[in-house]
């Protein structure tokens, strides 16, 4: 097995036309947060796991239940598709996992894509809150300035784009400033905030500028845990 896309209680026929969004634990947790609360505030159904070869050994109890690495939501009233990554794909898996689901979503016929990122803030050199890029097919048009020229996009959202790209798919990079050196909730609302404009949602963040140090707090606690057990062998793992 290589990576593996399971579907539960739907199928790919009744996901034609969604709108597709993801993001990833990368600069302040801009992609992760957004999307785990996106997933949440909408009350979204889980509809589907993604599988790997060198699947993480990693699980725990979420604000919808039990959580596992890299999961599929849906949300039927506004035809949003969520990848929702709790974890990075392992860097030998990480050029596979991201070809197979552009592919996977070329074959549903997604309508658009929105990838969610983080840009350092120490680059900032106006009033602009975000900055952004899109693939040729995006037919998105946003008031903010692109991504500037000489700065690089690495990792799965990368990964993401350049597939996209490939696959004549309409994707749109959104990466609001955020801080390098710390988890950061603000910058996340700013990227939810643009969703809501571009998809017509209601989705309420002000929890996350409100409670911002509190949510800050809590996901810096599970990363360093969950970084602490990956790197750790047999005995010296925390079993519960």
């Amino acid at each position: 097995m290589s990576i593996k896309i399971i579907l539960k209680g739907i199928s790919e026929d009744e996901l034609k036309g969604a709108k597709f969004i993801t993001g990833f634990r990368t600069l302040g947790e801009v992609g992760y947060i957004a999307t785990r609360y996106l997933v949440l505030k909408l009350g979204m159904k889980r509809i589907g796991f993604i599988l790997t070869k060198y699947l993480r050994d990693v699980t725990f109890i979420d604000e919808y239940g039990l959580a596992t690495p890299f999961e599929l939501f849906y949300d039927n009233n506004n035809n949003i598709l969520v990848l929702l990554s709790h974890l990075l794909p392992l860097q030998r898996e990480m050029n596979i996992f991201s070809a197979k689901i552009i592919k996977w979503l070329k074959n549903i016929q997604v309508s658009d894509i929105l990838l969610i990122g983080g840009l350092d803030k120490r680059y900032k050199n106006d009033s602009s809150n975000l900055r952004w890029l899109k693939t040729s097919a995006s037919k998105i048009a946003l008031p903010y300035p692109l991504m500037e020229k000489q700065l690089l996009i690495i990792g799965p959202l990368a990964l993401f784009t350049i597939y996209a790209e490939i696959e004549d798919l309409p994707a749109t990079v959104l990466l609001p400033y955020a801080d390098r050196e710390r988890i950061d909730p603000a910058a996340a609302a700013i990227a939810l905030e643009e969703i809501n404009k571009l998809y017509g949602l209601k989705v309420d963040v002000s929890e996350l500028y409100e409670d911002a140090r509190k949510i800050e707090e809590e996901l810096q606690r599970q990363l360093e845990l969950v970084q602490k057990e990956l790197t750790k062998e047999g005995s010296n793992r925390v079993y519960m």
